[in-house]
């Protein structure tokens, strides 16, 4: 998770060779290919020109999605705009600064060693070896729909698939971090800023790649798929390759939707997704012990949440059912205001420690991704921490 992370604006640096060799030549952006059959959305082999050109014509007041222009991180301009292209698939053009968050080391100053979003085994993303980009987590202006483009209002998720188009080059990306919600008046955090990737991302794209003197002030197009069939699943060690591997399925499947053809279509997992109902379990309807207790919270689920979790306060989910034996991502939503902390999570009696980051204030309630494994029927679910204060909880989804 981000807070304050702006770069100061530089020069754009000449492309390097891209890792993935998809690049794009000025021959084939004059090239349209014939438009696909209806009902065979990939029959055609797509360039990256011409899905560029593509998105570009698509690009018009008529599709645009916000209706507050967005702040580039970079140059600071308010001047970036989100733009449905295609059924469920969202494109914005701005600037690159760079996030060094995640499981791997890094001497930026800014560092933080938790992203937002894991990999399938619950880990933090690495920066280093991952290709993220980054949204933000909360609609500053608090109405619904957001004058922003804002992820959660578009069937978006952790781990959700985009192509990154920049200077003749293109890569698979996915959503790996989010920016902290603050109050401030031109705030570096909320949904109303575009334009942060990890430094996998710069790299694989020619970007300077650094923390503190890395970025590039415009020219970097980013396309999201949304939907659960766009998350792409895997580990740190190979959630790249799997990323990579989408990338000429999604040109093509764009490139048919961009000519007439029908709209994009999935590609296949690249693991076997965690399932789960999406059943959402109020804090405030578990068990509890210790001390916890059920208090008012206005932007809660349910408008309660659990406070005095942790130091021997306990809350337990009870009668949790899936109708099948297997990982399950489990979104929990909690505050932690004032510092970061951990809680024990004990699936039918097996514990995990989970650490929760800090989160802005009390008006902000930030979600969290935890794999949890459950078996067939019913599961209890219990949140605890023996020595210390845990975070605020709100609910958990299955």
């Amino acid at each position: 998770m981000r807070s304050n992370h702006v770069r100061l604006a530089m020069a754009a640096a000449a492309a390097l060779a891209l890792a993935v060799p998809l690049a794009i030549g000025n021959a084939d952006a004059a090239t349209k290919p014939a438009a696909a059959t209806p009902g065979s959305a990939a029959a055609t082999s797509y360039t990256p020109a011409q899905v560029l050109a593509g998105i570009q014509a698509k690009s018009t007041a008529a599709n645009q999605v916000n209706t507050k222009p967005h702040i580039n991180t970079m140059t600071r301009a308010q001047n970036v705009n989100v733009y449905q292209v295609a059924p469920g698939v969202y494109s914005y053009s701005s600037g690159m600064a760079i996030d060094t968050d995640g499981s791997d080391s890094d001497p930026d100053p800014d560092h933080q060693g938790e992203t937002t979003w894991e990999d399938s085994n619950g880990k933090a993303l690495g920066a280093h070896h991952v290709p993220f980009y980054v949204l933000g987590d909360d609609c500053w202006d608090r109405t619904s729909p957001c004058p922003h483009f804002f992820y959660k209002e578009h069937g978006m998720s952790g781990r959700q698939f985009a192509l990154m188009f920049y200077n003749g080059n293109v890569i698979g990306s996915i959503f790996g971090d989010t920016q902290t919600a603050n109050d401030q008046t031109t705030s570096d955090n909320d949904s109303r800023e575009l334009g942060e990737a990890s430094v996998k991302a710069a790299q694989l794209l020619g970007i300077p790649s650094s923390g503190t003197t890395g970025g590039v002030d415009n020219g970097v197009t980013v396309v999201m798929f949304s939907g659960s069939s766009w998350v792409v699943n895997g580990t740190n060690a190979n959630l790249n390759d799997n990323t990579q591997a989408l990338v000429q399925t999604a040109l093509d499947s764009l490139g048919a939707s961009l000519n007439g053809g029908t709209p994009p279509t999935s590609p296949p997992p690249t693991t076997p997704p965690p399932s789960g109902g999406n059943t959402s379990y109020e804090a405030e309807a578990a068990t509890l012990a210790g001390g916890t207790t059920v208090t008012s919270c206005a932007h809660c689920s349910g408008g309660k949440k659990l406070s005095y979790l942790g130091n021997g306060g306990t809350a337990t989910f009870t009668n949790v059912s899936e109708p099948a034996a297997g990982s399950y991502t489990m979104s929990v939503s909690f505050m932690s205001v004032g510092q970061a902390r951990t809680a024990v999570v004990t699936v039918n009696g097996t514990a995990q420690t989970v650490s929760f980051p800090e989160t802005p204030d009390y008006n902000t309630v930030v979600t969290k991704n935890v794999t949890v494994k459950l078996k067939a029927g019913s599961n209890t679910i219990k949140f605890s921490n023996p020595s210390a204060g845990a975070p605020n909880l709100d609910r958990i989804v299955l």
